[in-house]
């Protein structure tokens, strides 16, 4: 006898009435139409998220070229990027929610949101203290105030960008991310801190940092995910690792965006071959 609750009420089945359910035929059908209306509801998902990230017009306005290399693996995405323009400041962000799928994509959305809190709403200046906000509301967003409980959620990797063109400056803060700055004469690379935002779910005190540097015209700035280094190739069954995107991405750096960005697509999909993705992928590359 195997009992089974649903609810408050109890059902009672012997193991032949068990077997007799377990050799009915499948209603393909319905198993099919359930199957295909969660990928209709997921591409739906999928146009949706993307429908909050900065459109390509948004980017011509504010750069010269740009290109946005955005990839899911599960259809919608953890990875976001994110891009304003306030009091003649240009703010860039990309981010990378741990894991992917929906759990990650809605994740997304939340940082997204605080971002634009932080910057659009409490006009926060300071890229460091920008992250230090979005930590304290992204703690505050999984705390259950009834029962003074945190939850287990994951953690997010951010790169941002304020970017001064008056001074031609750019203050950089990152939570477990870096980026890419590519000139004429020289690569240079910016880490951020340790710790990714949600930190205070491995009894790590936030802290994050600001470091700023000057930029020269047509220099090329690169912010992306771990999606693309963290990728595992088909042949050599290894991950083709951050120095030989760096390396990569360098070699391309002084071509047009359209072309840097289908150069950047072939070399992904050369390395892949037949393997499944592994991560989302977000690459984002502007001029100056």
């Amino acid at each position: 006898m195997v009992c089974l609750f649903a609810g408050t009420t109890l059902f009672s089945m012997t193991t032949d009435t068990i077997a007799e359910l377990t050799t009915l035929p499948l209603n393909l059908n319905d198993y099919f139409n359930s199957d295909n209306q969660l990928y209709s509801s997921l591409k739906y998902a999928a146009f949706l998220q993307q429908g909050i990230f900065p459109k390509q017009r948004h980017f011509d306005r504010i750069f010269k070229e740009s290109f946005v290399l955005y990839m899911p693996k599960e259809i919608v995405s953890g990875d976001f990027y994110w891009l304003a323009e306030v009091d003649d400041l240009v703010y860039i962000a990309v981010g990378d929610c741990m894991g992917h799928g929906v759990p990650a994509a809605l994740l997304s959305v939340l940082v997204y949101n605080l971002l634009d809190y932080a910057i659009l709403n409490k006009r926060i200046k300071r890229t460091c203290k920008i992250l230090k906000e979005i930590d304290k509301r992204f703690a505050e967003s999984f705390t259950s105030v009834e029962q003074n409980q945190v939850f287990n959620n994951d953690w997010v990797d951010i790169s941002l960008c304020c970017i001064d063109r008056r001074k031609k400056q750019i203050h950089f803060s990152g939570a477990h991310h870096k980026i890419y700055l590519s000139g004429n004469d020289y690569f240079k690379v910016f880490k951020g801190v340790f710790n990714p935002v949600g930190s205070w779910q491995v009894d790590r005190p936030s802290s994050f940092e600001s470091v700023s540097f000057c930029y020269n015209d047509n220099d090329m700035l690169y912010l992306g995910s771990d999606g693309f280094q963290d990728q595992v190739s088909e042949l050599t069954d290894t991950k083709y690792r951050g120095v030989c995107l760096q390396r990569y991405i360098r070699s391309l750096s002084h071509l047009p965006l359209t072309v840097q960005k289908t150069e950047l697509e072939k070399e992904f999909f050369r390395w892949k071959g037949k393997n499944k993705q592994s991560d989302d992928v977000c690459i984002v590359g502007v001029r100056l």
